[in-house]
């Protein structure tokens, strides 16, 4: 093989090594992605549950509440204000 071809061979597995450098970043990257996502959700679920118990409902006021919503606006999308907390914000 001749000096430019060596070269070039060289200059590939030089560029190759770095891609799997890289490949192996990303890998980890993706991994961290995925962690902090299952931690976000983690996060809202107890979110959702303290909200929740904070209404001090039982789970059969809780479901038939949930099916009146889904019945009414065809799912649950708007958050449960209680008109307590709508007074305060008109105060403020």
């Amino acid at each position: 093989m001749d000096k430019a071809t060596e070269k070039i061979v060289q200059e590939i597995e030089k560029e190759l090594e770095k891609k799997k450098v890289l490949e192996e970043k990303l890998k980890a990257s993706n991994e961290k992605i995925k962690q902090l996502e299952a931690k976000k959700r983690e996060a809202e679920n107890a979110q959702m549950i303290s909200s929740i118990r904070d209404l001090n409902i039982g789970p059969e006021e809780l479901a038939g509440l949930l099916r009146s919503l889904k019945a009414k606006n065809g799912a649950v999308s708007a958050p449960i204000i209680e008109k307590e907390e709508v007074v305060e914000e008109k105060a403020v």
